[in-house]
């Protein structure tokens, strides 16, 4: 399991605007690669009927963005959303459906004005911070399905 969250700074800041673009919505996607590395961005819609307080990835689309994982290609390394005005940590209906044990969950805040990124495992209900770290030099691809 992977010990921390790396961001190629091209993704990391990619998805850093799609939360802003989606405010006051909850923004939502998936990354890929393999082990800590994140190689590829999905940005999803968000599909709750209340997409200002919750989140929620249509399972279509969640297909069509681990189908690398599901071919055996890639890994499922994190799953992110934005609370709008809400701190970066999980809520209990966060932690309630983190249904990936193996995946990091990335959590973007843009409760104030710099917005605040923080990452998490998130297993039987335990939260465990995960490090995040943006490397300027890795270039991943993105995927916007919005």
């Amino acid at each position: 399991m992977a010990k921390r969250l790396v961001i190629p700074g091209n993704l990391y800041d990619r998805v850093l605007a799609q939360c802003q673009e989606d405010w006051p919505k909850e923004a939502c996607g998936i990354m890929t690669g393999h082990g800590e590395v994140v190689r590829r961005v999905y940005a999803l819609p968000n599909a709750h009927p209340n997409p200002v307080s919750r989140y929620q990835i249509d399972p279509a689309d969640q297909h069509r963005a681990m189908s690398g994982v599901l071919a055996g290609q890639e890994e499922l390394v994190a799953i992110y959303h934005s609370h709008p005005s809400t701190p970066a940590y999980p809520s209990q209906t966060d932690i309630a459906m983190a249904n990936y044990p193996q995946a990091i969950y990335l959590i973007i805040s843009l409760a104030r004005e710099v917005p605040e990124v923080a990452a998490f495992r998130i297993v039987q209900g335990h939260v465990t911070p995960v490090p995040v770290r943006r490397v300027g030099t890795l270039i991943g691809e993105w995927v916007d399905l919005r």
